[in-house]
């Protein structure tokens, strides 16, 4: 008897909270897809990557944390709506100990259901993940059917903590709660932090200062050792709790008395509706707001981690790079090897310097000017750094730059464009600046991607373009090969290079040795330095990890939020069905009734992204400012750009999964009885004119 009661409960709630129990499925998809890179072998040789099954651990772990929360307040809030039923029951003569059963029984059928459509989507998913993940580092992927016991496994464990945690959270309340509660309970509300219109006018006010002081701390950091950033945290919490749990009162003291804007253009009914559903939610309003701020500062990070690995990536434009110190090296037996395996163009080069300092001050005030201090040079770039024409522009067709015609008496610039304005700048302050005695050009400074952005490549954010001539009697400080591939090329490509051709080792940016006259250098001894666009790009990997795990949680949380926040406006249709029917017999039509809903189910979904929206920013403010800082000395653009691209990236990211969840809403929400019967009431109208 409890079972078949308990399965037919469980089809009622599968049919009416249908939204939960997708976003739940849809979680333990993406913990089985995250999990099984953990224990895929493909992941495992990817040396690369050997961060990313502690980072999806760790996320794991705080989605276990806020699910958990969501289950647990999704139990909860089906047995407020069905307390009258469950308050028959023990009319019935059904002890409290038998309901607590029934409800195990029912959530954990319905947790089951969810697992096993989770897990099958998570299978596809892993598929498309490992695809994304191999495609990052060049290497081919094929598809495969199968599954991971062990991601099957892990995942179980994850989930049944999450349900097991929420069953018995709410099984302990079921067993103490009295008839006289269960009958009464779903009309009762969060008891009002405030009351009066003075303390919630006060206290709306006081939280939206400290929302204002927080984001003013966060963005502008003026103290120092961090303890802005930990006060400023502790301010918008405060403005968190103060706002949801004051602006209930405070709107309905502010519209008391406005009684002709209340009444003009139909706002009252969705104005109502709206202050009645924000002060019988506002805790959980407040627990959504914080998730959306979570996600969308997660995809901000994350998004400006993938426009930084992606600027700096591009910025290389050589596939293939190797140096040599000192002198012309003998880079043909690498051009034969990669001529026959990776249909490559390669050529070799020199950079020069003329012993002057004239465009490197531009370049250190650059660096001031961008937010950065200037840090110890290597040593073979404390002098302005010199090409030859006819190398640069062979360089350039190599490319597929747009051809120049270069004035052979003329010397030219190619710089990083935040460099630009102050070359510029210092060619026509300075009359009479040459370079190996050719003066400079009017026009001639060039700003495309020319592998500057490091140091070793093309001269270190700037190089200067000299006729063939002038490099005779300048100093070579290093040769260079530089190869564009047809095909990408991956880790094992690189680590074959190094290990097929003797004296070649990869250039490590971040190992430096101390030179004869005090300046560090990355060169020693007779050795080949490898580097390049897919060089730089294996050695990323931890960013990448970091990238996925941001996008892990993001993902899951927003998922959370939104379904919560659904289920809470679907919950009410049969209270909104009366309300509409009131209106029909008041005399309103059908369609603006059908507009009044819509209307306040979009200020129901916008209200708790506002404050969330607010206070990301300048969480993503500081962490840009620090990645950027430390990513880039001298950035290829200027950093209020890929700010701002990365805003717009995790803010479209956000709403496109969030108006999923809002149309989905729109469309699951329950016609109106007036609406089912204005439709009967013309069709039967269409009819008799026939």
């Amino acid at each position: 008897m409890l079972r078949k009661l308990s399965l037919r409960n469980a089809k009622r709630q599968f049919s009416e909270y249908v939204l939960f129990f997708v976003t739940l499925a849809c979680a333990v998809a993406f913990m089985y897809a995250f999990n099984a890179l953990l224990f895929s072998d493909i992941v495992k040789a990817l040396p690369e990557m050997e961060i990313l099954p502690y980072l999806i651990v760790t996320a794991s772990a705080l989605i276990i944390l806020i699910m958990g929360w969501m289950i647990s307040y999704m139990i909860h809030y089906m047995l407020k709506r069905r307390s009258r039923e469950f308050g028959i029951y023990l009319m019935s003569g059904i002890p409290n100990r038998k309901l607590a059963t029934l409800l195990f029984y029912e959530n954990s059928m319905i947790g089951l259901v969810a697992f096993g459509l989770g897990i099958v989507f998570g299978m596809l998913f892993s598929q498309i993940l490992e695809a994304v993940l191999l495609n990052l580092f060049g290497l081919p992927y094929t598809l495969y059917f199968g599954f991971s016991v062990s991601a099957v496994g892990l995942t179980l464990l994850y989930f049944a903590a999450m349900m097991l945690y929420s069953i018995r959270k709410n099984r302990k309340w079921i067993r103490r709660v009295q008839l006289k509660e269960l009958l009464y309970y779903d009309r009762a509300n969060e008891k009002a932090l405030v009351s009066g219109n003075g303390s919630a006018v006060l206290l709306f006010f006081l939280s939206v200062l400290a929302g204002g002081g927080g984001c003013l701390l966060l963005a502008l950091q003026p103290i120092e050792d961090g303890y802005d950033v930990l006060i400023g945290t502790v301010l918008l919490l405060l403005f968190l709790f103060g706002f949801f749990k004051s602006v209930p009162a405070f709107l309905s003291a502010q519209f008391e008395n406005r009684t002709a804007w209340k009444y003009k253009k139909h706002r009252l009914v969705p104005l109502r509706g709206f202050i009645a559903k924000v002060n019988s939610t506002s805790t959980v309003m407040g627990v959504l707001s914080i998730l959306f701020m979570l996600v969308l500062t997660f995809l901000g990070i994350g998004s400006m981690i993938g426009l930084m690995i992606t600027e700096k990536v591009e910025a290389g434009v050589f596939d293939v790079m190797i140096l040599h110190s000192g002198e012309m090296g003998d880079f043909s037996l690498y051009d034969s090897f990669l001529r026959q395996k990776y249909a490559a163009n390669g050529y070799r080069y020199g950079i020069y310097t003329n012993g002057k300092t004239d465009f490197l001050a531009v370049r250190e005030q650059t660096v001031i000017e961008a937010g950065r201090k200037p840090s110890l040079l290597f040593a073979e770039f404390q002098w302005d750094t010199c090409m030859a024409q006819s190398d640069y522009l062979t360089l350039r067709d190599l490319l597929g730059y747009e051809h120049l015609e270069l004035d052979p008496a003329l010397s030219y610039v190619h710089c990083v464009p935040t460099m630009a304005e102050g070359v510029r700048a210092l060619m026509e302050g300075q009359g009479g600046l040459t370079c190996g005695g050719y003066a400079f050009a009017a026009d001639g400074v060039f700003t495309e991607a020319f592998s500057q952005v490091d140091e070793y490549g093309n001269g270190f954010g700037y190089i200067l373009v000299v006729p063939d001539s002038a490099v005779e009697d300048m100093k070579l400080v290093y040769s260079v090969y530089a190869a564009v591939t047809e095909k990408p090329l991956n880790t094992a490509d690189l680590q074959q290079l190094t290990s097929l051709i003797e004296n070649t080792v990869s250039l490590d940016r971040g190992i430096a040795k101390s030179n004869f006259d005090g300046a560090p250098t990355l060169f020693y001894g007779d050795w080949d330095f490898l580097s390049g666009k897919w060089m730089d790009k294996a050695g990323y990997g931890y960013l990448y990890a970091m990238l996925i795990c941001l996008i892990y949680l993001a993902l899951v949380l927003e998922m959370t939020g939104a379904a919560v926040l659904a289920t809470q406006v679907l919950g009410d249709w049969q209270e909104k069905q009366r309300q509409e029917r009131i209106l029909r017999q008041l005399g309103m039509d059908a369609r603006m009734i059908f507009g009044l809903r819509n209307r306040q189910l979009a200020q129901i979904f916008l209200f708790p992204l506002i404050p969330a929206l607010v206070i990301s920013i300048s969480f993503i403010l500081i962490c840009a400012q620090k990645m950027l800082t430390g990513f880039f000395e001298l950035p290829p653009v200027a950093d209020i750009v890929l700010v701002v691209q990365s805003f717009a990236v995790s803010f479209l990211m956000f709403s496109l999964l969030y108006g999923i969840y809002y149309v989905a809403a729109r469309i699951s929400s329950p016609a109106s009885p007036c609406a089912q019967t204005s439709t009967q009431t013309s069709r039967s109208r269409s009819c008799s004119t026939r």
